[in-house]
């Protein structure tokens, strides 16, 4: 009971945010407001860099499946043999040459395995390596709408248009990255490190009065 209603809670505080930062972007009649949202989703699908991303995975996903399947005509070409050779082997001949087959293909079951892994784990952090690697511009487009908080659209409940900064994002990212050729994307951070705010100067404090000392 106590969980939920530190749900609710936080889900009306965020509802609240973002009410009062459209309600002060339209009393203003500027696109400025102090919180913007944005779609990850669009801009890993829609800029230049998320589709190259996106066809690479699909390209790796492919030639992985025709590769094990072209390995499962091996092995099923190999296995053919072998029961063929058996009716010139002897049992114990044949037994380790079974032994030795059955080994190779726990083996190669092994590998295939970890590399389907391998690229599964790559698609599923693709979007944070992206979001990483293209930081810098979303904080420098929040700047300039003068925001201070950039939200996930996915976390959003309630919205308005006019904070939604997705489609100037991906312009943003195309016109900064592009394909993004020269990035080495295996190598991007899973989370780039936070931006440094810019901290309002602080006035020096005025100086004590002083006082004459009495005779």
């Amino acid at each position: 009971m106590f969980e939920l209603r530190r749900y609710l809670g936080a889900v009306a505080t965020l509802v609240f945010t973002v009410w009062a930062a459209v309600v002060a972007a339209q009393s203003l009649g500027t696109e400025q407001a102090e919180v913007v949202i944005v779609d990850p989703n669009r801009l890993f699908a829609e800029t230049l860099f998320g589709k190259r991303i996106n066809d690479e995975l699909e390209a790796e996903s492919n030639a992985l499946a025709l590769e094990n399947r072209r390995i499962e005509e091996e092995l099923r070409s190999e296995e053919k043999t072998l029961t063929e050779a058996r009716k010139t082997m002897t049992a114990e001949d044949f037994r380790d040459s079974a032994d030795a087959f059955d080994i190779k293909v726990q083996g190669i079951r092994r590998e295939r395995v970890e590399k389907l892994r391998a690229l599964d784990e790559k698609r599923a952090n693709a979007l944070q390596r992206f979001l990483a690697t293209a930081q810098g511009v979303l904080v420098t487009l929040m700047r300039e709408r003068g925001a201070t908080v950039l939200l996930d659209l996915r976390t959003v409940i309630l919205r308005d248009g006019a904070i939604d900064i997705t489609v100037d994002a991906v312009a943003k990212i195309d016109e900064a990255i592009g394909t993004g050729e020269n990035i080495d994307f295996d190598e991007a951070p899973l989370q780039a490190p936070q931006p440094e705010l810019q901290q309002e100067p602080q006035p020096e404090p005025e100086p004590e009065p002083q006082t004459e000392p009495q005779d």
